[in-house]
């Protein structure tokens, strides 16, 4: 949460070191390229602009008797310039063009807001001769509404002429009209301007935000980015205190806060006897660390460190396995002599040591072996033998080689013998003496006759 606030705070601060850059360009003072400047000698002044095409020449200028003229009224729109590539007559000269609706001071700070005039501009290029997107306005209300063109007279003014940009908020222009061909004129019996599109070289001008003098000596000058109250640097430095100062104040209020809380659960959780060993512990780990003796982290991060990483064996290198060689099963080739699988399976050969004990062993019949279980009392005879049962490979394979001639002949007591139901009522009087059990003679069939001998899943 701290980062979006941080970098909120820092827009905020560049924003306001860079204000001027949210207003237009305003004209430059001199006699170089891009530039204006204004010589006023009695009733002519001389105007010198490299801002279009180039102008240098002396205009007559008219005041109100011995004074200077003053229009004043209500902003209603206004527009600056930096340039004028397509002009080359006075009005390259002209920093800035303003369209007032003329009235007393008074008058217009009784307006209310958003009663003021308003006008929509299509293309504002000339300054004398705006061009309206809808209606015509201007022709409408040429008899209150003054369109000029201000040549700025100072260095001061051509810088402050940002303060035209607060639209509908009373103004007073100060200077001389200038008295040409082209120009509108004026009334010397009532000091007025007659028609629209004046040229005039402003000396002062006043303002709801500030004035613009011709030197830049007034008590209440204006100047980018001041406030009403502070003033620009006195608005800046207490930004600076209180707006970041008091923004580190509250970070550290608050890890304060959040560290008394931590601290209570903590203590809570485990009691007032294992938090103080918690915190004898904390304080013994840093002194452990003061005089130099090493955790188990770090003699481990140590030992990975200093000890090399194990080598890798190299993927071609073949894998030992116990009893097997890959070189002489690849030798052996088709031959005949090899090993063989049992019944079609993959994991089982016969080696030729198992050929010649297959060999060597005689042929055994194997015989059905005879069970000892008792028959049920149901009265259903059984004739079916049950299977020979089967012992361990190596125990029939000794048994087969020390008894041959009993397992080649095989006695009569070997037959399924049938017995009689007994009844239920003759079992419960009097019990059949048992019968002798016949002997089950040893018998064991070759490796050849085995039947399940080939199948190994258990």
């Amino acid at each position: 949460m701290a980062r979006p606030h941080m970098r909120l705070g820092m827009l905020l601060v560049l924003l306001m070191f860079m204000a001027g850059c949210i207003y237009s360009t305003t004209p430059q003072w001199g006699t170089g390229d891009g530039q204006v400047h204004v010589d006023i000698d009695g009733d002519s002044a001389e105007i010198k602009s490299k801002m279009g095409q180039g102008f240098d020449e002396t205009i007559s200028v008219v005041g109100c008797g011995e004074s200077q003229m003053k229009i004043t009224g209500m902003l209603i729109s206004s527009e600056l310039y930096s340039e004028h590539p397509d002009l080359d007559n006075v009005e390259s000269a002209m920093g800035a063009a303003v369209i007032i609706h003329t009235m007393t001071w008074s008058s217009a700070e009784s307006v209310e807001e958003g009663k003021a005039g308003r006008i929509s501009l299509k293309d504002w290029s000339s300054p004398l001769n705006p061009s309206e997107a809808v209606g015509s306005k201007l022709a409408d209300n040429e008899n209150d509404w003054e369109v000029i063109g201000i040549i700025p007279g100072s260095e001061n003014v051509a810088d402050g002429l940002n303060v035209l940009q607060h639209w509908h908020q009373p103004i007073e222009l100060t200077g001389y009209v200038l008295d040409g061909d082209g120009l509108a004129t004026v009334s010397e019996e009532n000091c007025k301007l007659d028609g629209q599109g004046h040229g005039m070289i402003v000396t002062k001008i006043k303002t709801e935000q500030g004035v613009v003098s011709l030197d830049g000596e007034h008590d209440d000058e204006y100047s980018l980015g001041d406030t009403d109250i502070f003033g620009g640097w006195t608005f800046i430095l207490f930004f600076l205190i209180f707006g970041i100062g008091g923004g580190v104040g509250l970070f550290i209020v608050s890890t304060m806060v959040i560290r008394q809380g931590a601290r209570a659960t903590a203590e809570a959780l485990l009691g007032r006897e294992g938090f103080a060993k918690a915190l004898q512990m904390k304080k013994d780990l840093k002194q452990s660390k003061k005089d130099g003796l090493e955790s188990a982290a770090e003699r481990s991060a140590k030992q990975k460190k200093s000890s090399p990483p194990p080598k890798k064996k190299s993927k071609q290198e073949d894998v030992a396995i116990s009893g097997f060689s890959l070189d002489s099963v690849l030798s052996s080739g088709s031959s005949d002599d090899g090993p063989k699988t049992f019944g079609g399976g993959n994991s089982v050969v016969v080696t030729n040591e198992a050929k010649e004990m297959e060999s060597s062993q005689p042929a055994v019949t194997s015989m059905p072996e005879i069970s000892n279980s008792p028959m049920p009392s149901t009265g259903v005879v059984s004739s079916q033998p049950e299977p020979a049962k089967r012992g361990h490979f190596s125990a029939s394979m000794s048994r087969s080689t020390t008894q041959p001639t009993q397992d080649a002949n095989p006695t009569t007591a070997s037959k399924p013998v049938k017995r009689r139901a007994v009844k239920k009522r003759a079992a419960r009087t009097a019990q059949p003496e048992p019968e002798p059990e016949p002997v089950v003679e040893n018998k064991r069939a070759s490796i050849a006759d085995d039947e399940e001998f080939s199948d190994f899943s258990f």
